[in-house]
């Protein structure tokens, strides 16, 4: 069988395909059946007649042209792969700011060695973490144990140390830190506004991990502006890896950013964990099992 492959793979993942698969990387692409790709364009579609499955190395796959792939065609997606890397920068992104440790590292550059920033709790408050997936759900324990009243939100109930609910503002209401792990699509774009966001304490913190959009960029920027001690705390961006379209955020004193570093681009060994993973899900799929992560078209075809 003809698998395509569109970008370059760590060696391993790479000699693993080949045992299972002819790899083909451009030329007459009629007889793939197969696509292993970090992205993908309509013209590298039109060129592929026979394809069958489609193979994503990455966790999300609201980036894929949603709207040129046929119907007949499976589309798996990578969660879970990167999930340990990115639930501990969750935690790394809500804990650095929420225990005022940037704070007072920035305070101490100055030479400013007065300890008059007061550090709150986490135990015992409430913390509402967004989306109970792979990475949602690490991270929810993880607050648990540190014995925070966690919330969990999400479409589906899911069962585990969290109030679930399916409501954002029951979720958000006078929390005091609120983690974003949800996938973007069709129903999750734009989900988060202004008015969910004023809900939470004056001195929140909240972190996205996610995807930026799910989040309104206009509401997060008000909100900032209205309240200098809430703090918005992110590794995902409106522009992606064009970040001088968010330029205006990191100027601001209650922002904490990071350059989508969280998995893969952050880490060798996260990287070369996630194209196995994809490698191993493309053969399962090929020898007749039942691959992980298959996407339902209805959550991203508007």
């Amino acid at each position: 069988m003809e698998v395509y492959v569109n970008f370059d793979l760590p060696p391993e993942a790479e000699a693993e395909l080949r045992r299972h698969f002819s790899v083909v990387r451009g030329g007459d692409l009629s007889n793939v059946e197969a696509a292993l790709v970090s992205r993908l364009t309509p013209d590298e579609l039109r060129k592929m007649p026979r394809l069958r499955f489609i193979q994503a190395v990455t966790a999300g796959l609201d980036h894929l042209p949603w709207e040129h792939i046929p119907p007949h065609v499976a589309v798996a997606g990578n969660a879970g792969s990167n999930a340990d890397a990115v639930a501990e920068f969750a935690l790394a992104l809500l804990l650095a700011p929420y225990k005022r440790i940037v704070q007072y590292s920035e305070k101490m550059r100055r030479g400013d060695y007065r300890r008059d920033v007061a550090i709150p709790l986490l135990a015992g408050r409430k913390a509402a973490v967004l989306g109970l997936g792979e990475i949602g759900t690490r991270v929810a324990k993880a607050l648990a144990v540190l014995g925070a009243e966690v919330w969990g939100f999400s479409r589906a109930p899911r069962e585990g140390p969290w109030r679930f609910t399916n409501s954002l503002e029951e979720a958000l209401r006078g929390v005091s830190a609120a983690v974003c792990a949800l996938p973007l699509t069709k129903h999750t774009k734009g989900l988060v506004r202004y008015e969910h966001l004023a809900l939470m304490a004056q001195d929140a913190v909240f972190v996205n991990v996610g995807r930026a959009e799910v989040v309104d960029r206009e509401g997060v920027l008000r909100i900032l502006k209205e309240r200098p001690s809430f703090i918005f705390a992110s590794d995902v961006w409106w522009g992606r890896n064009d970040f001088d379209r968010d330029a205006e955020f990191f100027a601001l004193p209650n922002v904490v950013a990071t350059p989508w570093v969280a998995g893969g681009y952050g880490n060798e060994e996260v990287w070369r964990r996630m194209a196995m993973e994809a490698v191993k899900n493309l053969i399962t799929w090929a020898m007749g099992g039942q691959p992980r992560n298959v996407a339902r078209r209805e959550d991203y075809i508007v």
